[in-house]
């Protein structure tokens, strides 16, 4: 992979983290950039099916909704405060980011 791939394979991984964590992807650099690689790494672990390490044309089609499935789970996780596996309208309010939309609660 060039460095131009993993360059703007990174900056799409931010971008979709950033959304899937409610917010701009600034947000979810500031977050847990941990949580991030791991996701980035399950998902190309799950969608690297035979195994090579690489990923081709076929197995990068499913990487991205693998990696965003993750990153929702992430969320969801965090914002369950409660840990009951469910979320109240309380726990979405107050996991919602500030500021404007589309990022914040309507003016």
């Amino acid at each position: 992979m060039t460095r131009q791939h993993r360059v703007v394979r990174n900056a799409l991984a931010m971008v979709i983290a950033g959304f899937a964590l409610g917010g701009p992807a600034s947000a979810a650099c500031s977050g847990s950039a941990a949580d991030l690689k791991a996701a980035e790494a399950a998902a190309f672990t799950d969608a690297d099916r035979d195994g090579d390490g690489k990923l081709t044309a076929e197995e990068f089609a499913t990487f991205h909704d693998r990696l965003r499935q993750k990153l929702e789970a992430l969320r969801f996780a965090r914002l369950d405060a409660n840990g009951d596996g469910a979320l109240t309208q309380d726990e979405l309010d107050a996991g919602r980011p500030a500021g404007p939309p589309p990022f914040g609660p309507p003016f």
